[in-house]
């Protein structure tokens, strides 16, 4: 589908056209982000402890604790100066990493870099959600933000692809690496200073008068009391996201430790896979989204994740890249839909004036959840020996954790169907069809 298919006004069309040009150039930044870069970077040069990867794997995550603030701190403000000044910060990050060189301190300035970068970047989604909200409508909205998301996918799909090989060939090329995306990201900022908002000005003054007279469902807890349509479809997704955290730092142990990948390997198993195939998929996720309640879409598209969780175990348990390919793609396939879910799903439960507050409350959720879920994953793995926060020792349940995080997806996928089937006889389910 081409963008002019979504008929959007002749202002919209030149924000969308700045904003996917800024897709085709900032993630080169954002993607030296991602925690199957940093992960397969730090466990193979740095030798990490597994207690790292899990802090890796946990950062975007646990970093959208700070969403809730940045919604706020947003409100009734310029949301594209807003978004270019995180953006920025997060390239001064990038060039963090790149002139420290690597050693005893490299491993420090890495992680720490990321944790930063993602903390702004979880204000970068919270704000721009917004964007997309004033920008399309319900019907549109999702095909619309599909589309700039697969320009993200294929360039970080292009990128990470190139950064295995790279760095098996050059194995001190981080720096350089780590400079280029920073010089590259520079470039998207510019493009996206060039998007305008529809209605931000009405946005802005509704959100001005929320700050000085906030409502009760402003808040965070007034919304989960006030909400509970939306309070049971937090509660769903706490469960799917928690199965799918548990599992990530665990399987980039077992693939650069204990398999002992390369650099392409590891990185396409950990992440090209699955952005690639979310890539494929998003399409065909957009438009039926724009279709369904968001409830419905989660009930069909978690048992992907199941189907995916189980598999990744088998592969784990056999150590054989064949099946754990298999996996990815199909983890990638539910990916492509739970990414557009994640980011629109809230506008099916939140009036206009509360969007940037339900977006704030669900992030900082996911963030919740991204603050116990990989640590809890690898300590289910590889258990814990005497001497240290634990008592005693335990050996962990290895693979078998994989089986955990698909039965936990199993239950949230049957919430999410019993909370459609009830929101449906309420009368309460009103999207296109």
């Amino acid at each position: 589908m081409a963008w002019t298919d979504l008929q959007l006004t002749q202002s919209v069309r030149r924000s969308f056209r700045a904003e996917r040009a800024a897709e085709l150039t900032m993630p080169a930044a954002l993607v030296l982000w991602e925690g199957g870069v940093v992960g397969v970077i730090a466990a193979k040069i740095y030798q990490v402890e597994p207690f790292t990867l899990a802090l890796i794997s946990a950062a975007p995550m646990f970093a959208n604790l700070s969403s809730f603030l940045w919604g706020r701190l947003s409100a009734g403000r310029s949301k594209v100066t807003a978004v270019c000044i995180l953006q920025a910060l997060i390239i001064a990050c990038v060039v963090a990493v790149a002139i420290v060189p690597s050693g005893a301190w490299g491993a420090g300035v890495l992680v720490s870099s990321m944790i930063v970068s993602r903390i702004l970047l979880a204000g970068v989604v919270t704000v721009r959600s917004v964007i997309w909200s004033l920008n399309f409508a319900r019907y549109q909205r999702a095909r619309a933000t599909s589309q700039l998301q697969m320009i993200n996918a294929v360039v970080t799909v292009a990128i990470s692809s190139a950064i295995g090989p790279l760095l098996d060939l050059f194995p001190h090329s981080v720096a350089w690496i780590y400079w280029a995306g920073a010089v590259v990201g520079c470039l998207g900022l510019l493009f996206f200073a060039q998007v305008r908002v529809l209605g931000e000005a009405r946005q802005r003054v509704r959100e001005r008068r929320e700050r000085r007279n906030p409502t009760p469902s402003m808040g965070f807890t007034q919304i989960l009391r006030s909400d509970p349509w939306f309070r049971w479809y937090q509660l769903n997704m706490f469960g799917a996201g928690f199965g799918n955290m548990l599992i990530e730092a665990p399987l980039i142990f077992i693939i650069t430790r204990q398999m002992q990948a390369s650099y392409t390997v590891s990185i396409v198993l950990i992440m090209v896979i699955p952005f690639a195939v979310s890539l494929l998929s998003m399409p065909i996720w957009a438009n039926y989204l724009d279709r369904v309640h968001v409830a419905q879409f989660r009930s069909r598209q978690s048992v992907l994740w199941i189907i995916g969780q189980l598999l990744t175990m088998l592969g784990a348990l056999l150590e054989s890249l064949v099946w754990l390919v298999i996996a990815r793609t199909i983890m990638g396939i539910a990916r492509g839909g739970g990414s557009l879910a994640w980011q629109l799903g809230h506008n099916d439960f939140a009036r206009q004036d509360q969007l940037g507050a339900y977006m704030g409350l669900h992030v900082t959720l996911t963030g919740v959840r991204g603050a116990i879920a990989p640590f809890l994953g690898i300590l289910l793995y590889a258990g814990w020996q005497s001497g240290g926060f634990l008592p005693g020792t335990w050996q962990g349940i290895g693979a078998w954790v994989f089986g955990a995080a698909a039965l936990i997806s199993g239950l949230a996928g049957w919430g999410f169907y019993a909370l459609y089937r009830a929101m449906k006889r309420e009368g309460r389910i009103a999207v296109n069809t």
